[in-house]
């Protein structure tokens, strides 16, 4: 019986083997990019120093070994079509700094993309992807991001197809990262790249980090030895969340098998970032070599009141245990709230004086109150029956969807602009309100959640997470959510504490987590 119920879990994690075969990305790739902190602003000098870092710095030695310059490193091309480093920036060379990196021991990787211009604007690849490969493989590099910006509207697949082919003829392996124009309906990712990016860019906030988390979660299936799901790169050391949010942020992306590409400036990093993105433990689960994607598995309510976490939107039904009522609102228009008909709280500004976008949770009503948070005008809208939007009666911003990367798959408001994204169709009959952008829900958060996915050998790795605002929430993980028998006993290792908390059998109930805050275990069966 044990066999059995852990043959129908790991097969209800398992995915059909049709990874791209170049020998590479066997298990999900580790390094440092160059995006996230510097932007355009990169140079030979940094990367230099960065590949230092890395190794001064252990991490290197925990597994961390690309070394990516992101955009801007390119500026022309010369007579034949070479492609030519900024000579600024890099005046040495491409192939010189190549050099240095591998003689750290690490692996250098580039950036370019497969439209006629990068994102900045610096030249792209299109119609020189045999010429592009054969330089990067004479330069020594070991990494190629493709982006997908000034696309001359050739298919997705085909565009980064022609570059694979081009990577595998260039003589030399190179890990082929695929960054934007893939849907969760394409079955050609795997086939195609090492990791593709199944999200909008990355902020570094916890509103878009959870929602990039939550929008990779719909990819699982596609990820496994050869090929990853990418919600982005790594926020950790950047400073805009804090030190919780940010081991939270790096236990969602280990368990999600998601590429660990750190995007802080190495060099400045304080001992609690160093601690958080060299824990072995965890980067453990990242690298197991079976190689199953880790996915959401059970939400709940927070058991304290007043408890939230970010206002999402989703498509049509969704599947399994969900509840109905997370997606029916009652619109007041006497005191201007919208309600959730699931917890009776209303939608809620984040700040009173949030600028745009600006982030939305639900939150108990208080419109009206003296003491409360705005005096409770962060919860009053107008709905405005001409062009069907709710309009802040705050800060007169528009409630709308997402669609410029800022916080994720969320909600947020910004500047009235009339486009489909602050559309909101309501149905009066069931109480849904959906937006016309993508036909989405908008739908109320539950707080807590447990992620669980299978590891070599039989154990489970689990992340419990409080997503809401409130501290000492405790979560029970029961052994037949994880595929164990409900009777059995097994040990539980938490793995931010380095620490067996010993045998138990049916379930495991945490002690309190904080707000935006995961313990992380791994439970294995005792035999």
């Amino acid at each position: 019986m044990v066999r059995l119920l852990l043959i129908i879990y790991v097969l209800c994690f398992t995915q059909i083997s049709h990874q791209l075969n170049n020998g590479l990305g066997r298990t999900p790739q580790m390094g440092w990019n160059s995006w996230n902190h510097f932007h355009c602003s990169i140079n030979e000098t940094t990367v230099r120093q960065t590949a230092d870092g890395i190794v001064a710095t252990g991490l290197a030695a925990a597994g961390y070994l690309y070394v990516n310059m992101d955009d801007c490193w390119q500026k022309s091309r010369d007579s034949q079509g070479t492609i030519q480093a900024d000579p600024i920036a890099f005046p040495n060379g491409i192939p010189a700094l190549a050099d240095y990196v591998h003689s750290r021991k690490l692996k250098f990787g580039l950036y370019s993309d497969r439209g006629y211009k990068t994102c900045a604007g610096r030249p792209g690849s299109l119609g020189y992807e045999t010429k592009d490969a054969n330089t990067y493989a004479q330069w020594g590099v070991d990494y190629l991001k493709l982006d997908s910006c000034y696309t001359d509207g050739t298919p997705t697949e085909v565009e980064y197809s022609k570059m694979r082919d081009a990577l595998n003829a260039s003589g030399r392996a190179i890990f082929y990262s695929l960054c934007g124009g893939v849907t969760v309906n394409d079955a050609w990712p795997p086939k195609v790249g090492n990791s593709w990016r199944t999200t909008n860019d990355i902020q570094d906030n916890w509103f878009s980090m959870i929602n990039n988390i939550d929008f990779n979660n719909f990819f699982t299936e596609k990820a496994g030895p050869g090929g990853w799901n990418d919600p982005d790169m790594l926020e950790i050391g950047n400073g805009g969340m804090t030190d919780t949010e940010y081991r939270t942020h790096f236990s969602l992306w280990s368990i999600s098998k998601a590429p660990l590409i750190i995007g802080c400036d190495v060099t400045k990093m304080s001992a609690a970032t160093i601690v958080t993105l060299t824990n072995r433990e965890v980067i453990a689960v990242n690298q197991d070599p079976l190689g199953v994607q880790g996915k959401k598995i059970a939400s709940f309510s927070a058991r304290l009141p007043n408890a939230s976490s970010g206002v999402q939107v989703t498509n049509n039904t969704p599947a399994g245990n969900f509840d109905l009522r997370r997606r029916q609102w009652i619109y007041d228009a006497q005191d201007g709230s919208i309600r959730s008909a699931y917890s009776g709280k209303c939608l809620s500004i984040f700040r009173c004086n949030p600028g745009q976008p600006a982030h939305l949770f639900l939150d108990n009503c208080q419109i009206g109150d003296p003491h409360a948070q705005c005096q409770g005008k962060n919860q009053q809208w107008l709905a405005n029956t001409t062009d069907q939007s709710f309009v802040s009666q705050m800060n007169g911003l528009c409630l709308a969807v997402d669609v410029y990367g800022n916080d994720g798959p969320a909600v947020n408001t910004f500047v009235c602009n009339h486009q489909e994204n602050e559309i909101w169709m309501w149905n009066t009959t069931d109480g849904t309100l959906r937006n016309k952008h993508q036909n989405e829900y908008l739908v109320a958060p539950l707080e807590l959640e447990i992620w669980a996915g299978p590891l070599q050998g039989g154990s489970q790795s689990v992340v419990l997470l409080n997503r809401g605002e409130n501290d000492n929430e405790q979560i029970t993980v029961n052994w037949t959510d994880i595929g164990f028998p409900m009777n059995q006993a097994a040990s539980v290792r938490d793995l931010w504490a380095h620490q067996d908390l010993g045998i138990f059998t049916g379930n495991y109930t945490s002690s309190n987590i904080a707000s935006h805050a995961a313990v992380m275990l791994n439970i294995t069966l005792v035999k």
